[in-house]
């Protein structure tokens, strides 16, 4: 029954109530005073006591109900039934003599309601605790609105902020940025991102992420801006600490390397000045186990400094054009005298390639720590090395297969094989030494160069590793001039070496008067350029790290000389040897760079590559 009709019943007939206790809906008869005159059966049952009496049906609903809640509707009250919990609304229509008050079930929409509200209760709890706010521009009234989580300290966000205000607000470095942002997407549709940064009222820096995006569009022509931005100073902070540690970490890494290498270069320069002296066989034995025990530590010393390389992110490939076979040949030709003592074979086989575009450094200490890995876990029989080519065009690889018949890999072993500083025999008693560093970084590279490296291996029965990477077919390059070190090649070349450490600048003088150059030392920078003044010089050997004036300073002051002493050819010989060292030496105006510790053999190559 409609409450109209329960209007017309009652005007019917106003002093009987037989009609409002007979109704089958939850309805109730009310005097002036809203105090309940009549109630029906359905209204009693289900607010579980009787109805009748001088109170007012929200009084005597509040007394029934286990909770009343505040609506836009007005009060809803909460009442137990037989099928559960049960909301309902006073719903009143005034007649003759008081009012008609039905009861409606607002079950579902209370319910629904409640969801809402946690939900929202919800969404703006995770906002705050995660500090993400939303904001809205007006771009015909260059105004802000910014929620609470924007305040950024101050008193009170709520009025729209000036764009003015905003700016005053804006790290001067990010102002452009953001109004570069907000004239694009305020004159057409779009998103952009961006990290802001702007003073809080403390007066400290804070960084948000901002989130831009276009929106309806005014009758200006001009669209609404909105966004939301989150906090993410501490995100910043723990990035800018990072990369201040990196940056110290390089710099470490390369005072270690400088440092290591120096003597290093001290060491392996004076056993190859030895090499020419008159010593007896015991004493050539002797030196060859020497120079055995140099090149060993030298490549130790390479795998550490590329494993902290790599940690700082340091490492960089540097592809050139490169003859594979020649570089995979001169490794087998460095580790046969190995294989030899051993009475192993080595051998090796090449597909017909041409030339192709890689790493020519990082591809031979692939193949180094591979193949020398299988003569050093070999006992009999010997390493096979096949090099091959496979894919075309932008897919071209280079694969290296290495198979040797050694002791092969425990397959408890084999999972692991690939990390850092692990090895398959770690006992006391293990018969083969090295750092576990090698494998790890030779898979590294093959992947920094586009490929991979794996294996597999049975126990006492050999191993097989492979490796791959990426190498564009390419033309060859003009192969640099050779010369026999047994020759005098450097004969008729004045040069001057230039070092702050004693025993390199004996070193070098000693190992370019031994290929025939009129070789001369100075043990600074300035030294240097007084001796390039008062003799001219053909070509510059230059340190780099030196007290006072360093090599590439020195360089410079040569370069700003003019006439053809500034036409020098200047050859970096630094144990600074990482790529941006050299890239920062090509700048300064060096034409070329050696490593220490150096061969006689580097050397002469990039003496003669500038030199003719």
């Amino acid at each position: 029954m409609e409450t109209a009709d329960l209007q017309r019943g009652a005007r019917s007939d106003a002093s009987e109530t037989s009609w409002v206790a007979a109704s089958p809906l939850p309805v109730a008869l009310l005097d002036r005073d809203l105090n309940v005159v009549a109630a029906s059966e359905a209204l009693v049952q289900l607010a579980g006591r009787p109805m009748l009496g001088h109170e007012s049906l929200e009084q005597l609903l509040s007394a029934a109900a286990d909770q009343v809640s505040n609506g836009e509707g007005g009060k809803v009250y909460c009442l137990r039934t037989d099928a559960g919990e049960r909301w309902l609304r006073i719903q009143t229509e005034p007649c003759a003599g008081g009012a008609i008050a039905l009861l409606l079930d607002v079950t579902a929409e209370y319910a629904l309601l409640q969801r809402f509200k946690a939900d929202y209760a919800a969404r703006d709890s995770l906002m705050h605790a995660a500090e993400v706010g939303v904001w809205r521009y007006d771009p015909d009234q260059e105004l802000y609105q910014f929620s609470s989580e924007l305040s950024l300290g101050y008193e009170d966000a709520g009025p729209p902020v000036p764009l003015t205000v905003l700016q005053r607000l804006q790290h001067p470095d990010d102002v452009a940025i953001d109004d570069a942002v907000r004239d694009r997407l305020t004159r057409e549709e779009g998103v952009a991102e961006a990290e802001m940064r702007y003073r809080d009222g403390q007066g400290e820096w804070r960084h948000l992420q901002v989130h831009y995006r276009s929106g309806e569009q005014l009758p200006s022509g001009r669209y609404m801006m909105y966004g939301i931005s989150q906090n993410v100073t501490a995100l910043a902070q723990a990035r800018d600490e990072a990369k201040t540690a990196t940056a110290s970490k390089s710099d470490f890494l390369a005072s270690v390397s400088h440092e290591i290498r120096t003597p290093m270069n001290g060491i392996v320069g004076v056993l190859n000045l030895l090499k020419r002296e008159q010593l007896t066989t015991e004493g050539r034995d002797l030196l060859g186990e020497a120079l055995a025990c140099s090149d060993m530590l030298a490549q130790l010393i390479n795998d550490v400094l590329d494993f902290s390389k790599m940690e700082a992110g340091k490492l960089e490939i540097s592809q050139t054009p490169s003859d594979p076979v020649a570089v995979m040949e001169s490794v087998v030709s460095l580790l046969h005298p190995q294989a030899d003592a051993k009475n192993l074979y080595l051998r090796a086989h090449a597909a017909p390639m041409g030339w192709s575009l890689i790493d020519p450094l990082r591809f031979r200490q692939c193949l180094f720590n591979v193949i020398g890995n299988a003569v050093k876990f070999t006992g009999a029989g010997g390493v096979t090395v096949r090099l091959c080519v496979v894919g075309e065009g932008e897919g071209r690889k280079l694969r290296c297969q290495v198979e040797d018949t050694g002791i092969g890999i425990p397959a408890a072993a084999q999972a692991a094989l690939f990390e850092r500083f692990e090895q398959a025999d770690t006992g006391a008693t293990r018969r083969f030494g090295g750092t576990g560093l090698g494998l790890a970084i030779s898979r590294s590279l093959t992947r920094m160069m586009g490929g991979d490296m794996g294996f597999s291996s049975v126990e006492g029965s050999g191993s097989s590793f492979w490796f791959e990477i990426t190498a564009p077919a390419t033309e060859p390059v003009a192969a640099a001039p050779h010369a026999d070190l047994a020759e005098t090649p450097l004969e008729g070349l004045r040069i001057l070496i230039v070092d702050d450490n004693r025993t390199n600048r004996i070193v070098g003088l000693k190992t370019l008067q031994a290929l025939g150059a009129d070789a001369e030392t100075a043990d600074s920078g300035e030294a240097a350029i007084e001796a390039m003044k008062t003799a001219p010089y053909d070509l510059v050997l230059m340190d780099i790290n030196m007290p006072g004036m360093d090599g590439m300073e020195a360089t410079r002051r040569v370069r700003q000389l003019g006439g053809a002493l500034a036409q020098t050819p200047i050859i970096a010989l630094t144990a600074d040897a990482m790529s941006h060292h050299t890239a920062a030496y090509r700048a300064a105006g060096m034409n070329g760079f050696v490593p220490k510790p150096f061969s006689p053999t580097e050397l002469l190559a990039e003496i003669m590559r500038l030199a003719n």
